[in-house]
């Protein structure tokens, strides 16, 4: 899924926090833990009510702009609001109007978010206060142009394109994506990660390589990002890995997995999510479905997926669906935490799915 300049819109209002329904597999009770093979319906956002219950939906639907499990175990999505889905199963909103135009999203604690905004990186809270953590307002660094390895945070002019935090490497310095740069942050600094190579063809701005959104990092802060331009998509066999001491490499895929048509480096690739050792979780589709693999050591797994049926009905709030035949439209974005995953965006439901 290609980014563009500025934020990205988070679609149509959509909502409901509760909805009643039957489930797939009998009467079993709502809200019961997904085992291997399964997924339980979190969120249906496709409901009438109105009011804060509209608003914090609006948190999961739309295109995504950041997606995470905090260090408190919620999820917590950005759309055209910040939001949370609590362990009771109600959805909060955290920030509305504060958070519009706001991309990326790691969260410190329940009242610390770091998103960007502009061409700044925020720290923002419940209370709506917001420190710039990096960049500064003014002309912008244009794309191709080389960066330097270290530089001060809230003095340098990032690039005209949205900044998207996307994780926390294991000294606590936050990663964002600037652009074609992929930045880290700690203790006032920037020190480059990464910088897409300029093309040696002339083309012009618009097809100058970006960063997709979507990017992931790793137990041992290996990151895996992925570059496109307008009119060339990322492929599975183009995601990158980027070490700690600056090492860049390709993801390790064999050829083929079982329950996926085709050859795995060809596969469209969206959203990823670091998978708590030294593995990725990925987002990817096809002509005929979508997926979630995970890859970890040259291996690779199947471990959700989506055919293209024609209707949501199947999906119901509080109960369990089977993965691999997803009776509603298979979500975006993704995020790990202790052995489930996450899915949310661009579809009528929130998932939880059991890797564990």
């Amino acid at each position: 899924m290609r980014r563009s300049k500025g934020w990205l819109a988070a679609g149509a209002a959509v909502s409901a926090l509760l909805s009643v329904g039957g489930c797939l597999g009998g009467g079993e009770a709502k809200w019961k833990e997904p085992a291997i093979g399964e997924a339980e319906v979190l969120l249906n956002t496709a409901g009438g009510d109105a009011g804060k219950t509209r608003d914090a939906s609006l948190g999961f639907s739309g295109s995504p702009n950041g997606l995470t499990v905090g260090p408190d175990g919620k999820v917590y999505s950005l759309g055209t609001s910040l939001a949370v889905i609590e362990g009771d199963h109600k959805v909060g909103t955290i920030l509305d109007g504060e958070a519009h135009g706001a991309g990326g999203l790691v969260v410190l604690s329940s009242n610390s978010f770091v998103v960007g905004k502009g061409a700044q990186v925020l720290r923002m809270r419940a209370d709506g206060t917001r420190t710039v953590l990096a960049g500064t307002l003014g002309k912008s660094r244009k794309l191709g142009e080389p960066v330097s390895g270290t530089v001060s945070a809230k003095t340098y002019h990032l690039s005209n394109y949205l900044p998207e935090p996307f994780g926390v490497r294991p000294d606590g310095s936050v990663l964002f994506v600037d652009g074609d740069v992929i930045w880290r942050l700690k203790a006032g600094n920037l020190k480059r990660v990464y910088q897409v190579p300029t093309r040696k063809d002339g083309a012009d701005k618009t097809e100058t390589p970006v960063i997709d959104v979507g990017s992931a990092v790793d137990q041992s802060g290996t990151v895996y990002a992925r570059s496109s331009t307008e009119v060339v998509p990322a492929n599975l066999g183009d995601v990158m890995t980027i070490s700690q001491d600056g090492s860049v490499g390709k993801l390790d895929l064999p050829k083929r997995v079982a329950g996926v048509k085709g050859d795995l480096a060809a596969l469209e690739v969206g959203w990823m999510a670091g998978d708590g050792g030294n593995g990725v979780y990925v987002r990817a589709s096809s002509h005929s479905a979508d997926y979630v693999l995970h890859v970890a050591s040259g291996n690779a797994e199947l471990i959700a997926r989506d055919l293209y049926g024609d209707s949501d009905s199947g999906c119901k709030e509080g109960y369990l669906v089977d993965v691999m035949k997803l009776p509603c439209q298979m979500p975006w974005a993704l995020t790990y935490s202790r052995g489930s995953l996450f899915m949310a965006g661009n579809s009528p439901v929130v998932l939880k799915i059991a890797t564990k």
